[in-house]
């Protein structure tokens, strides 16, 4: 050890000595590696009395010390400053660690030594894992969004007569898993709750509080890829009651009910019921979409029971139309983890 290193560790001794409010620690080495003095290293790691005059293995173990002694007397070749991330594992935990590594040199531009600063990012890459896995799943859900509006453009153009008739329904189609995709995002991609979809649904159709309209029993919180095609049965359900049934010329009014049993296998179910009671019989001349024919009678009948995986029941006379969703617990919770 030359006289110069003793006064340089000493002077960076007294100028770090508040690093440990600052959460950052440091090391100072020779030209050989050997540590001359540590400063605020964690509590778990060695002391300094315990590392003095060894080399980095003593801090961060055999296969790290191999790659961090690289780096290190790269700097000591070339004097230009180098940084490292590393894993090192400490009471049964692998924790993350960044290091500055800059070249210390004398007055003559000689190197003498290194000084390392080490940074704990463990948060910082808790972070970077949390925001992949978020990206991924986004490009999961953005994928199979595209492929669900790939679906209707092709199906309300099967059904339409011309380009006018496709371009309103296709619209008022995408408007509808717009204001689902909305309730999803506002929770997080947690999903949404059963009768605030059914209002998103129907509200721009059929106004606020509208006096025809009821819903009861239990408000299921829809995982996302129920919420999204449940939303679009909803919407088919209130553009054909408009066109044909309850909330249009046949008069009458909606309930829709909600129920949660347990079926034959022992296992929980969600029971979602949509009834129009008619005030008078829907005219029989003109059959309403939904019921055999048509988008609506597709996306009702095949559709959205199997992206649920759900069994369906719809039925229409002259005094009622009931459509019922039977929704495995797969799907949706009664008390979503807040």
């Amino acid at each position: 050890m030359n006289l110069d290193s003793i006064k340089k560790t000493d002077r960076l001794r007294f100028a770090l000595a508040g690093l440990q409010s600052a959460g950052v620690s440091m090391m100072y080495q020779d030209r050989d590696l050997r540590i001359l003095f540590t400063a605020n290293l964690p509590e778990s790691w060695p002391g300094e009395d315990e590392v003095k005059g060894k080399t980095d293995s003593a801090l961060f173990g055999e296969a790290q010390a191999s790659v961090i002694s690289i780096a290190k007397r790269e700097v000591l070749e070339s004097g230009e400053a180098d940084k490292l991330e590393i894993q090192r594992d400490s009471d049964q935990d692998r924790h993350w660690f960044l290091l500055h590594i800059d070249p210390d040199i004398d007055e003559d531009g000689k190197v003498i030594g290194v000084l390392t600063t080490i940074l704990d990012i463990d948060d910082v890459k808790y972070r970077e894992t949390v925001l992949k896995t978020l990206l991924r799943e986004l490009s999961h859900r953005s994928k199979n969004l595209l492929a669900i509006i790939q679906s209707i453009a092709s199906q309300t153009a099967r059904y339409a007569d011309d380009l006018e008739t496709f371009l309103f329904a296709f619209r008022n189609r995408i408007q509808s898993m717009a204001q689902s995709q909305d309730l999803v995002t506002a929770s997080d991609w947690r999903g949404a709750e059963l009768f605030a979809l059914t209002r998103s649904q129907l509200e721009p159709l059929v106004g606020k509080r509208s006096p025809r309209f009821g819903m009861a029993g239990e408000d299921a919180y829809l995982f996302p890829n129920a919420a999204l095609h449940l939303g679009l049965a909803l919407h088919e359900l209130t553009i054909d009651s408009l066109a044909k049934g309850a909330l249009g010329p046949a008069g009458g009014s909606i309930e829709l009910a909600s129920r949660q049993r347990v079926n034959g296998n022992g296992e929980p179910e969600l029971v979602v019921r949509w009834t129009e009671t008619f005030a008078r019989p829907p005219d029989a001349g003109t059959p309403r979409e939904g019921t055999k024919a048509g988008f609506s009678g597709t996306v009702l009948g095949r559709i959205v029971p199997q992206a649920l995986s759900a069994s369906v029941e719809h039925d229409t006379n002259q005094d009622r139309m009931v459509y019922q969703l039977t929704i495995p617990s797969t799907q949706y919770e009664l008390h979503p983890k807040r």
